[in-house]
């Protein structure tokens, strides 16, 4: 099979900034992101929050355009804008017709270099940041899973909630955030990443205000260690919450990462998968049951969640760990195997087609693989992968496991 987008150009400036591109003939949009290696962990206690605080502020307006401006250029644009911030990385994306693919840039450029960071913005986006805070412990589904990510890792900025402490964000200010800013961004983790209708030396030009910044890399971060365990605890809650997460592989781990992204599906990824078949399908004790992996640099998360009626927790409890000691013991079988190598590769293909999707598998390659794989070795990997595979990661992950339940009062 030939590589299905064979058209992957990156030019790195003599600052450290990455800049890549991947040509889709017959594209008429363009997706575009701005890349910074800089999330949650890397920040220290009294900054616990400002990574998703900053990315809020960004949008708040340049010395030379408006926060009302922003929005009507991107609007005017006709595409989607937005940005998203996680433990280890922040984001500011766009998908737009191809005309506007350089403008977008550039006020993307200008977000990052000139932000306003005006104090009274600041007091506004203070209080949507503690009303989202609100959102979250409102909602058990996000507010459990925050507190399991807390729990397995605990004490480590990797395991601190992304929106921060209520504390420090009540007390950042503007100047605080600017010097923020200054520190982080630097060539060396700045990647800009564009997919689909798009010209490289067109778009390495169009970087040319970003030559001028400083050269240098991210802090050194440190591995942080596992706690496993059991804790149950009541809430004011209608439905018992259950969250299995285990210890997983780096998303470097080349060795293990095929592997455990088909476990990943045989246990809980779509309707044929065993969690779903037993626990909705078979038992009906949930609506849904949803398995999934949580990367990054140096450790990982395997995350199973779910909630049932109070009185059918335990049977819920049983019936989920049964289901995944059976697949870690007897592995798949051939043909279930073969249905969810042939799932993730038909999903690998058809995201080739979507310049968001692209832009984001290409940016993720160049922070973390510092390669991009042809779509045949992707398949091929895909394809080694076997039942001994499957139990092995499988065993690795469940002997590092905590479980959360919350229960009603």
């Amino acid at each position: 099979m030939p590589d299905l987008i064979p058209d992957i150009n990156t030019t790195r400036l003599a600052n450290g900034v990455t800049i890549i591109s991947c040509s889709l003939p017959v594209a008429h949009s363009t997706s575009l992101g701005v890349w910074i290696l800089n999330g949650g962990r890397h920040q220290t206690p009294a900054q616990t929050g400002y990574a998703h605080l900053l990315e809020h502020m960004l949008f708040k307006g340049t010395n030379t355009r408006s926060a009302l401006g922003l929005a009507r250029r991107f609007e005017a644009m006709g595409g989607q804008v937005n940005a998203h911030t996680g433990r280890e990385l922040t984001a500011l994306h766009g998908l737009v017709p191809k005309q506007h693919i350089y403008e977008l840039l550039q006020l993307f450029v200008d977000m990052l270099i000139n932000p306003r960071f005006d104090e009274a913005d600041l007091t506004i986006e203070r209080e949507v940041v503690l009303q989202e805070m609100a959102m979250i412990a409102d909602t058990p589904e996000e507010a459990i899973e925050e507190t399991a990510v807390e729990r397995a890792w605990p004490d480590h900025p990797l395991g601190w909630p992304i929106l921060g402490h209520e504390a420090v964000i009540e007390n950042a200010t503007g100047a605080a955030l600017h010097a923020y800013l200054r520190e982080l961004l630097t060539g060396g983790r700045l990647w800009i990443v564009a997919a689909g209708a798009v010209d490289h030396t067109s778009l390495v030009q169009e970087c040319a205000a970003l030559a001028h910044l400083p050269a240098g890399g991210a802090p050194a971060t440190s591995v942080p260690d596992f706690k496993a365990g059991r804790d149950h605890a009541r809430h004011d809650l209608t439905q018992s919450h259950l969250v299995w997460a285990m210890h997983a592989p780096a998303l470097t781990d080349n060795a293990h990462y095929p592997a455990l992204v088909v476990a990943n599906h045989l246990l809980g990824g779509g309707a044929s998968s065993r969690l779903f078949q037993e626990i909705r399908e078979q038992r009906g004790l949930a609506y849904s049951i949803q398995s999934r992996l949580d990367l990054y640099a140096d450790s990982g998360l395997w995350m199973i969640q779910t909630a049932c009626e109070p009185e059918r927790a335990d049977e819920c409890r049983r019936a989920v760990e049964d289901t995944l000691l059976k697949l870690m013991r007897d592995g798949p079988a051939p043909d279930e195997l073969e249905i969810s190598r042939d799932h993730l590769r038909a999903s690998m293909l058809i995201a080739e087609d979507d310049p968001e999707e692209c832009m984001e598998r290409l940016a993720r390659e160049a922070i973390y693989l510092q390669q991009h794989l042809p779509m045949e070795a992707r398949l091929a990997q895909l394809t080694a992968v076997t039942p001994q595979d499957i139990k092995d990661v499988l065993t690795h992950a469940w002997a590092q496991t905590l479980h959360l339940e919350w229960s009603p009062k």
